[in-house]
């Protein structure tokens, strides 16, 4: 029979494996790399009663300069709060 080479007890084929990859699935992107577009903010996830309040403080601290508020519930009870911001 044909031997298999085997890295770490799985099968290894050195011709598919991670081409140009530059190990992306063993490591993490450094922090800052992703990252939302100047005019959107990322969403911070709050239960239900702390919406409002949650609403209240992002115009606050933008202003007139918030174009649109999505609010969109994840799971257990929880909301995701997306801004995105206009020109300021």
């Amino acid at each position: 029979m044909h031997s298999i080479d085997r890295k770490d007890g799985s099968p290894h084929d050195e011709a598919c494996a991670n081409i140009d990859s530059h190990g992306t699935a063993n490591s993490s992107s450094p922090p800052g790399v992703i990252r939302p577009s100047p005019e959107e903010e990322r969403a911070s996830i709050v239960p239900l009663f702390l919406v409002p309040r949650a609403v209240a403080d992002v115009i606050r601290r933008h202003g007139r300069a918030v174009r649109e508020i999505n609010v969109r519930r994840t799971r257990n009870h929880q909301y995701a709060i997306n801004v995105e911001r206009g020109r300021s």
